[in-house]
């Protein structure tokens, strides 16, 4: 790689959560790079230095320095200091409404409509849908999301997404999670993406990795299961780069890390979900694309370099598939009333196993990540039909010894 591209004095890299992915701490101390630490946020190595605030803001409002964070909550922050054309190209991903009419010219005929939070009740299926995502207009980690099957589920589902975000807005920012606008648009049919990667200096896209991201079932929005391999990113690739092509063009974006949702029907057409700017994919989702393809994509970016996918893609039918599965805390726990079976989670993937990343779930709605290798697809997708509950265990709190009189 050629160092001499960028310089580590124009990045800054914003680290917070719950774990941190050992792809991006390898690519920091090899390259020198500079980092700011926010709360909530795991330890460090000893071995990074961390940023004075002054030092990271006064980074940030320089428009040459190339911005990436790790943890979406870090938004709240960043969003305070960012040049004007960089913030405004940032609300744009953000605010999902806005995000949809980026596209309206790509799909004019998409049903979307955004609604306040008092708007909600008297919302009406349109005649010709019987199918729609209701989410909210400012929102992460498909927190609040709902598949809705026509209007006779529709009161039901806006009671549950209100108090799912009810729940969330405990620990996140309102620049982060806002129950305050809503979007409700079709539900369009297809295999769910998710891609990392960047635009470069010169407004190229480079795409650094991208995942399926199977559920359980239609009604089903987790975030258990993402999975790479081969064959997956030969698929989609194309598709992808024209679409990202559309809209780094259309914004003028430079230096840029993203991580872009989509759905691909069954005759290849894409359909973009939502774009989260100045990061990949959280908590070490990442890493899975260094077992699988060799490079580490966060190095790639803070070098503003591209992978070789001619190269990396040759022999696509004889890939091993390499999946990213997350430990989900059911909804009822609380640190006071259970404990968490780490070591009965690790088991269970047997020699699978690449590597676990335990996780702080007092900050996280989960517990830790497994990277795992697998020759099958239908041996990764098994893990979709975990219960989580069965890693949690109740505290027994000492009964009080009575004394004798």
């Amino acid at each position: 790689m050629n160092k001499n591209i960028t310089t580590p004095n124009t990045i800054c890299c914003f680290i917070a959560g719950p774990l941190h992915s050992p792809s991006l701490l390898r690519a920091i101390k090899r390259l020198g790079i500079s980092v700011y630490g926010q709360q909530p946020i795991a330890p460090l190595p000893k071995t990074i230095t961390v940023l004075k605030d002054a030092k990271a803001i006064s980074l940030m409002q320089d428009k040459d320095t190339a911005v990436m964070i790790n943890w979406e909550a870090s938004l709240s922050f960043i969003l305070q200091n960012l040049p004007k054309q960089r913030l405004n190209q940032v609300n744009t991903f953000k605010n999902k409404a806005i995000f949809r009419r980026l596209f309206k010219d790509l799909y004019p005929d998409l049903f979307y409509l955004e609604l306040t939070r008092d708007a909600l009740g008297d919302f009406k299926f349109p005649r010709e849908i019987d199918k729609v995502v209701l989410k909210p207009s400012i929102g992460t980690a498909s927190i609040g999301v709902r598949i809705v099957h026509g209007q006779e589920e529709w009161d039901q589902a806006v009671d549950w997404v209100l108090e799912d975000i009810d729940r969330a807005t405990k620990q996140m920012n309102s620049t982060v999670l806002s129950d305050s606008y809503f979007l409700v648009e079709e539900f369009v049919e297809g295999e769910e993406f998710a891609c990392d990667g960047f635009w470069d200096k010169n407004g190229k896209t480079i795409i650094t990795g991208i995942y399926q991201h199977p559920f359980l079932s239609n009604s089903d929005v987790s975030d258990t299961l993402y999975y790479t391999s081969k064959q997956v990113v030969a698929k989609t690739i194309e598709p992808t780069m024209a679409v990202m092509n559309y809209i780094g063009a259309k914004l003028d974006l430079r230096r840029f890390p993203f991580h872009f949702e989509f759905r691909l029907s069954s005759n290849g057409t894409l359909f973009p979900i939502e774009l989260n700017p100045l990061r990949f994919g959280e908590v070490a989702l990442p890493d899975t694309v260094e077992y699988a393809f060799g490079f580490n994509p966060y190095e790639l970016f803070f070098t503003d370099e591209s992978p070789d996918w001619n190269s990396l893609l040759a022999n696509v039918d004889t890939s091993k598939i390499y999946a990213f599965i997350i430990g989900s805390l059911p909804p009822h726990y609380t640190p006071k009333k259970y404990l968490i079976d780490q070591e009965s989670f690790r088991k269970i993937f047997g020699n699978r196993l690449l590597n676990y990343l335990p996780s702080d779930p007092t900050i996280s709605p989960f517990f830790g990540v497994a990277h795992i290798v697998a020759d099958k697809v239908e041996d990764v997708l098994d893990y979709l039909h975990l219960d989580f509950e069965r890693f949690l265990h109740p505290c027994f709190e000492p009964s009080p010894i009575k004394l004798a009189l």
